[in-house]
C-alpha cells in the first residue's frame, strides 16, 4: 500500500545501507528522495539499484521509487511514478547531514502531519529541536519523532555502491513529545504492531534493530554525543587518526579537559540520573571507542581534509549551547568549535596556550 511506503531523505552511506537492507529483507515500498537532479543520472547509471558488498559478495536491490526534490518549495517535483507523487508521507527516515535537515524537510513539509513518524538517523543532536522550531512550530501538527543510532561500518565506492565493512546494531526509540502520549514506548511488541516503519526495520535482520524506551534512546544518544565531541574535533585539529589521541600525553590531557567540561553538561540533559554518566565512565567509553577505531580517520577530519562543512555545530556546538543555557562552563567546547571552523591545525606545543593546560603531562 502506498501509505505504508518508507521514504528515505538523504542517500549518503547510511541512507543507502538502510534502504538496501529494507528492500532485501523487509520488502515493501521504499522511496528515495534525491536532493539534487544529478543523482537521477547517477541512479540510471547504476541500473536503478543499490549494490551492497558484504565480505566481498555483491548484492544489488532494485524496485525503489525515486523522487527528485525541487530546489525550492515553489519548484516542480520529479517522480519515477506519478501515481505516488505528492502522496502524504507517513514514514520518513532522515539521514541527511545535520546542517541540511531543515532545508530538506522544508521541501516535503506539506506532505507531513501529526500522523507522520520521522526517524532521525544522524550524528550529533539538535536537529529535532530545530525542526520543531522552523518546520513544525505548532505542537499539534508535529510528527512523532524517533531517534536512531547506527553502529554499522559503511562506506561508498560508487554513487550507489556501498561496502558493509563492520557489523553493528541499529538502536531506535520514540522521542517523548506532544503526539506520543498514547504510544507505549515501554512495550516493544506494541510499538512494532503500531508502527510499520519500525516493524520493517526490525524485520531486516542485517540491521540488528533494537527498539528502546524513550529514556534509553536518549541515554544512548548522549553517550554517542560525548564520544563524538571528544574524538571528532580533536582528530580534526590535530590531523590524526583516532588512536593517535590517547597515545599522546599532551593530547590525552586535552581529551580529559574537554570531557571534564562536557560530562556535567550532558549529565544535566538526562531525564533520569544515571551512574553511566559519571566523568570516569564517560572517559572510559571514549578511550574504548578510540582504541577500537584506532586506525580510523574520523568523519570530521575527512570533512576538513576535503574542505567540506563539518557537523561541529551539532556536536560541540550543541554542547556549548546547552552549557550556555544551563549557565555551566563551556569554554573548551566553544574553543574546539572555533578551531574546527577556522580549519586550524595545531601542534602539541600549542596546547598550553589554546586550552590553558600546564605542561605537566
Amino acid at each position: 500500500m502506498p501509505g505504508d511506503a518508507i521514504y528515505v531523505l538523504g542517500v549518503g552511506n547510511l541512507g543507502k545501507y538502510v534502504a538496501h537492507s529494507l528492500m532485501k529483507e523487509a520488502p515493501g515500498p521504499v522511496t528515495l528522495l534525491f536532493h539534487r537532479s544529478s543523482l537521477e543520472d547517477q541512479w540510471r547509471s547504476a541500473a536503478n539499484g543499490i549494490q551492497c558488498i558484504t565480505n566481498g559478495v555483491p548484492d544489488t536491490r532494485s524496485g525503489f521509487r525515486i523522487e527528485v526534490l525541487p530546489s525550492s518549495a515553489q519548484s516542480p517535483l520529479k517522480c519515477s511514478n506519478k501515481q505516488y507523487a505528492l502522496d502524504p508521507i507517513k514514514y520518513l527516515i532522515v539521514t541527511t547531514k545535520t546542517y541540511m535537515t531543515t532545508g530538506a524537510l522544508e521541501l516535503v513539509k506539506d506532505r507531513l502531519s501529526s500522523e507522520t513518524s520521522i526517524l532521525f538517523l544522524q550524528n550529533g543532536m539538535g536537529t529535532m529541536d530545530e525542526t520543531s522550531a522552523k518546520i513544525f512550530p505548532d505542537p499539534k501538527a508535529r510528527p512523532a519523532y524517533w531517534a536512531g543510532i547506527c553502529s554499522a561500518g559503511v562506506y561508498s565506492t560508487d554513487p550507489f555502491t556501498i561496502v558493509h565493512a563492520g557489523k553493528g546494531p541499529l538502536l531506535v526509540g520514540l522521542v517523548e513529545g506532544p503526539n506520543t502520549q498514547n504510544v507505549p514506548t515501554h512495550d516493544q511488541d506494541a510499538v512494532l504492531t503500531q508502527n510499520t516503519m519500525v516493524q520493517r526495520l526490525s524485520q531486516a535482520g542485517v540491521l540488528e534493530t533494537s527498539v528502546l524506551s524513550s529514556e534509553a534512546i536518549r541515554e544512548s544518544q548522549l553517550q554517542k554525543l560525548v564520544v563524538n565531541a571528544i574524538i571528532n574535533p580533536l582528530t580534526a585539529i590535530f590531523r590524526c587518526q583516532n588512536g593517535q589521541l590517547a597515545s599522546n600525553p599532551p593530547r590525552l590531557a586535552v581529551m580529559k579537559l574537554l570531557l571534564e567540561e562536557t560530562g556535567p553538561i550532558v549529565k544535566a540533559l538526562l531525564h533520569t540520573p544515571s551512574d553511566m554518566f559519571s566523568n570516569q565512565n564517560l572517559f572510559d567509553l571514549v578511550l574504548s571507542v578510540a582504541h577500537k577505531t584506532r586506525a580510523n580517520t574520523s568523519s570530521m577530519l575527512q570533512d576538513v581534509q576535503a574542505s567540506r562543512r563539518t557537523e561541529i555545530d551539532y556536536i560541540n556546538g550543541y554542547i556549548a549551547a546547552q552549557g550556555k543555557r544551563l549557565a555551566m562552563p563551556h569554554v573548551h567546547n566553544s574553543t574546539v568549535v572555533r578551531l574546527v571552523k577556522e580549519g586550524r591545525t595545531i601542534q602539541d606545543h600549542d596546547i598550553a596556550t589554546l586550552f590553558a593546560i600546564r605542561e605537566t603531562y
